[in-house]
């Protein structure tokens, strides 16, 4: 499945797009938080989009991330961090979303910190496990965003091993630009990997360019996903715009004839 983020400006034409293609939509409203602030607003977005009448099932939500830490030692910004992602996990549903993506939160730069990566992985195990457990709606999956090899990815997802509705998504232009191996992260990965988010860049920052429009090596990309048995993975074409969109869409399709 190939997902499209919608843009309420032009939502027809979207809507148009994905039934053309059969493709899916990852909402990426819902992270904004002067949105989530606004329950006027909030509840007449959710209503445009649940009046798509979008199957079950099919899409994704892109959570909260701004400022969000999860496992922060301040009860306030804890508690704060938990309360959004609730609140993203409440909307997911009402979407009849599969799943919401929420960003691991991990800053390598404070790894030397005594206790730090042992907390965030002990609270942000704690807090899925507590938020899947309260919610019986979309799966949750973690986004790789900073992390400079994937063994964060996989400490997380096997202290998670038990609940099958935890899995990861693998961002390949923020594994690109953390200067990654993607057949090392898919190798250790595969087992649980459920959702990839797709966009090209030069490198150096995260450009969101469409596909074949950077330096990233796509064809070494996608031999590694096929390589690792993720053909099937559901993926993001992670650009904005229908022009950006389709230029995606036609690379795909040049790359997988070639």
């Amino acid at each position: 499945m190939i997902e499209i983020i919608p843009d309420i400006r032009d939502l027809e034409s979207y809507v148009d797009l994905a039934k053309r293609r059969s493709l899916g939509f990852e909402y990426n409203d819902f992270f904004d938080p002067q949105l989530l602030d606004d329950d006027g607003a909030l509840e007449e977005r959710i209503d445009l989009y649940r009046g798509l009448n979008r199957p079950a099932g099919l899409d994704t939500m892109h959570g909260a991330f701004f400022d969000l830490v999860p496992f922060s030692r301040d009860r306030g910004i804890r508690s704060h961090s938990v309360r959004r992602m609730q609140q993203s996990v409440e909307i997911a549903r009402r979407l009849g979303c599969r799943a919401v993506v929420f960003h691991s939160g991990l800053e390598p730069k404070f790894l030397n910190g005594a206790g730090y990566y042992d907390n965030w992985l002990d609270q942000t195990a704690d807090v899925i496990r507590n938020l899947l457990a309260q919610n019986p709606g979309p799966d949750i999956y973690c986004e790789n965003v900073q992390e400079k090899s994937p063994q964060s990815m996989l400490d997380l997802a096997r202290r998670l091993e038990g609940e099958p509705r935890f899995g990861i998504c693998v961002d390949v232009a923020h594994l690109m630009l953390s200067k990654g191996d993607p057949g090392e992260w898919f190798g250790m990965l595969a087992p649980y990997i459920r959702h990839f988010h797709l966009n090209d860049n030069h490198l150096q920052t995260d450009d969101h360019l469409a596909l074949g429009r950077g330096a990233v090596d796509w064809r070494y990309v996608f031999g590694q996903i096929r390589h690792n048995g993720l053909q099937d993975v559901s993926c993001l074409l992670e650009v904005n715009g229908l022009e950006k969109i389709r230029e995606s869409l036609e690379y795909l399709e040049k790359t997988e004839q070639a």
